[in-house]
């Protein structure tokens, strides 16, 4: 039988994300977590095999020096390519062949979809699912590729196939940044946002400007939190 525990399950996703604290989603030496990440299977430079290395060696380094000083993981992760999943079902065929080299790693699968349904003229919008089945056949047709034109009514299967949704990157589209699209996220299933997503090649003062709004939203409607640098170079970091 295949040894997947370094794949992190539904629950196990949860937990993770409940326990982490705004500063662990930052590249330094508290990162503990990056749950946005592209490689080659949409638009990253990553393989999935550079992509495995590198959290691996974090890992293993974050270990050495916490071990045992909390109940994290020593480092999370997860691939999440745009529309489709052939990164994360090659991840976890590595994972399935070599487990013991990823034992202080935690894999997440993970998916940047685009959704439409909200007001016109900003119908559409980008959600990264985590933790869902990647095998489901009932999401197979969700995953078509970069930009694939998804109903937000889909979002269910994902919740379905044990999935989180978080809003993507919030402050890219501030125009959605207001209580009837935290309504609508709501009412289709999507509890959590990206307030951690790592801003760093926006302009700070602006970012810091609309944080607070954003916070503001996000403990009023009591969405949980995730984040990432959406990396899309040769580099989790």
């Amino acid at each position: 039988m295949e040894d997947l525990n370094p794949v992190a399950g539904p629950e196990e996703v949860r937990s993770i994300i409940s326990k982490l604290k705004p500063q662990q989603y930052e590249v330094g030496d508290n990162f503990r977590a990056n749950f946005h990440i592209h490689t080659k299977a949409s638009d990253g430079s990553l393989t999935p095999k550079e992509f495995l290395e590198q959290c691996a060696d974090w890992a293993n380094r974050i270990f050495k020096l916490n071990k045992s000083k909390d109940d994290l993981p020593a480092f999370s992760a997860a691939i999440t390519d745009h529309d489709r999943v052939a990164g994360v079902k090659e991840a976890i065929a590595l994972i399935s062949q070599e487990p013991d080299k990823y034992k202080n790693f935690k894999f997440v699968s993970g998916c940047e979809f685009m959704f439409h349904g909200y007001k016109e003229p900003y119908s559409a919008f980008e959600a990264v699912g985590l933790g869902f089945n990647p095998f489901d056949k009932n999401l197979q047709h969700l995953m078509k590729g970069f930009a694939s034109h998804n109903n937000v009514s889909e979002a269910k299967k994902i919740i379905e196939s044990g999935g989180i949704l978080s809003w993507a990157h919030p402050i890219v589209t501030p125009e959605k940044i207001n209580e009837d699209f935290f309504t609508f996220l709501k009412a289709n299933g999507i509890n959590g946002v990206e307030g951690n997503y790592q801003y760093s090649r926006w302009d700070q003062e602006y970012v810091n400007s609309v944080k607070p709004i954003l916070e503001k939203f996000i403990k009023q409607f009591k969405m949980f939190v995730t984040g990432g640098t959406d990396s899309h170079r040769k580099t989790i970091f």
